[in-house]
């Protein structure tokens, strides 16, 4: 939390909408930019055209939020990708990822440094899936600078939340916080709304980022300056002698009932439907526990049920439903998505959670990271990949285990960029309207072309048999060809629409 009070210019903001202006006489003078002078030699590229409306938002523009241009900042020559919270709270939509690739890419090719300037309340609801998508396609962007030798430094200014924190600042190579920012993985009135209770000030802020390790450095808008050229100077020091620097379906069918958005998420959460953790033990019965420290998530290294003896690595995240994977958790999804790609072995996930742990404890064991350096792996594993979304899928958390070469839908499964609770509470609309607006149901997610098939039984045993026959096509599959098309998928933006 801030000492600054809010304006009504904030609150609308942060709720995605344009500001309503206030009587002239009431408003008081808008103070000035910091970051102006300090970007005052950078040179904007030309602004992406808006979003397109893919899930038929009401009254929804696309208008990007973020910029980016080169010029010489804080004494040193560099790309710069920026965030204006002005423009639907800087939340972070597929035009503003494809935005913050291409700096990336820029700084990748030129070798310049990356400075992220950020201010944002995480992805655009209003577009559905299709923002969701921009976490992935900015955590291969970040991959490509690293890939590239490239730094990359974010200043986490007010707010720095949601998959902007997950995916930017948190694999950012050093990072610096703005004194009073709110910096965190869920924002706080999320944070209310989904776990009831209210926060007391200690946690989700800059200091406390810093306090928990998350964050270099907090300053002052008039030291981040000082700070950008030591730093800058320290990562382009080079040592003597230096260069310069389609997937196959299987089992599946889109024979699922019709229902309202707000149907299927009560189907997603219904008591007695297949788990997670249920449909790991129907495809690798017999195996390995990949320990993790986090309850809600389990593991398994061991072969399929059927009689292939085909080794596998699988995850369910959750494995029971309705629970929160904590920072451990992600961290075995990591560990699990390295462990198959050293073996050689495919990579399988169950998905069943509202979404990651939002708790001040999570926040302060570093979930954003580990849901960005989980989401990586998964993205990188040079295996095959599958995963199926058992019943809740809620944000980044899920994900994280979903940016894979073949996505399937259980019948009553959902994927959304928020919670409807928590899409409820930013955009101060009920929670049904949220669902049914955010073409998060699986016919949906296959119309956009974010999910690969939707299967016609949440059974177990038949889960369990869809994947096998997903897996034999991907295993005759070009490992080339297949890695260049995952990579395709989740750097170019979902080519349907509502």
């Amino acid at each position: 939390m801030t000492d600054r009070h809010p304006t009504s210019a904030d609150r609308h903001a942060e709720r995605g909408q344009q500001p309503c202006p206030e009587p002239a006489q009431d408003r008081p003078p808008a103070p000035a930019d910091w970051r102006a002078r300090l970007l005052a030699a950078v040179s904007p590229r030309p602004p992406s055209p808006p979003a397109p409306n893919r899930i038929d938002w009401p009254n929804y523009t696309g208008r990007p939020a973020v910029w980016w241009g080169d010029g010489t900042v804080a004494g040193a020559h560099c790309v710069v990708a920026v965030w204006e919270f002005a423009v639907y709270g800087g939340s972070f939509g597929e035009v503003d990822a494809a935005t913050f690739a291409a700096a990336a890419e820029h700084a990748a090719t030129t070798g310049l440094p990356l400075l992220s300037f950020l201010r944002s309340g995480g992805t655009r609801l209003q577009e559905g899936v299709a923002g969701l998508v921009g976490l992935p396609r900015a955590a291969l962007a970040a991959m490509r600078l690293a890939e590239a030798g490239v730094p990359h430094l974010a200043v986490v200014d007010q707010p720095t939340t949601g998959g902007v924190w997950v995916t930017v600042a948190s694999r950012a190579d050093l990072r610096c916080a703005v004194a009073g920012a709110t910096v965190g993985f869920a924002g706080p009135r999320v944070v209310t709304a989904v776990t009831g209770t209210a926060l007391d000030g200690s946690s989700h802020t800059a200091e406390s980022a810093f306090a928990a390790g998350h964050v270099d450095v907090v300053a002052q808008p008039d030291q981040v300056e000082a700070w950008l050229a030591t730093a800058l100077a320290a990562v382009t020091a080079k040592p003597a002698g230096s260069g310069d620097a389609g997937p196959t379906e299987g089992g599946v069918d889109d024979g699922t009932a019709v229902r309202r958005g707000w149907e299927q998420v009560q189907a997603a959460r219904a008591p007695g439907r297949t788990t997670a953790g249920a449909a790991l033990d129907a495809l690798v019965p017999r195996g390995v526990e990949l320990a993790g420290g986090d309850a809600t998530v389990r593991a398994r290294l061991g072969l399929l049920a059927d009689a292939t003896g085909t080794g596998v690595v699988a995850v369910a995240l959750a494995a029971t439903p309705g629970t929160a994977p904590g920072p451990a958790g992600f961290r075995l999804l990591e560990r699990a998505a390295h462990l198959a790609g050293r073996l050689g072995l495919p990579l399988v996930t169950f998905v069943d959670t509202p979404g990651a742990d939002p708790s001040p404890a999570a926040e302060a064991g570093g979930v954003a990271a580990a849901i960005g350096a989980a989401m990586g792996a998964v993205l990188a594993c040079p295996s095959p990949t599958i995963c199926v979304v058992v019943g809740e899928g809620g944000s980044g958390g899920a994900l994280a285990a979903a940016c894979v070469d073949v996505l399937l839908m259980a019948p009553d499964s959902y994927l959304t960029a928020l919670a409807p609770e928590g899409a409820a509470t930013t955009l101060r609309i009920p929670a049904e309207r949220a669902a049914d607006l955010g073409g998060l149901r699986p016919t949906d997610l296959r119309r956009l072309g974010f999910a690969e098939g939707v299967l016609g039984s949440g059974e177990p045993a038949a889960l369990a048999a869809a994947v096998a026959a997903t897996l034999g096509p991907l295993h005759g599959s070009d490992q080339g060809v297949r890695l260049s098309a995952r990579r395709r998928k989740w750097s170019t933006g979902l080519p349907g629409r509502l």
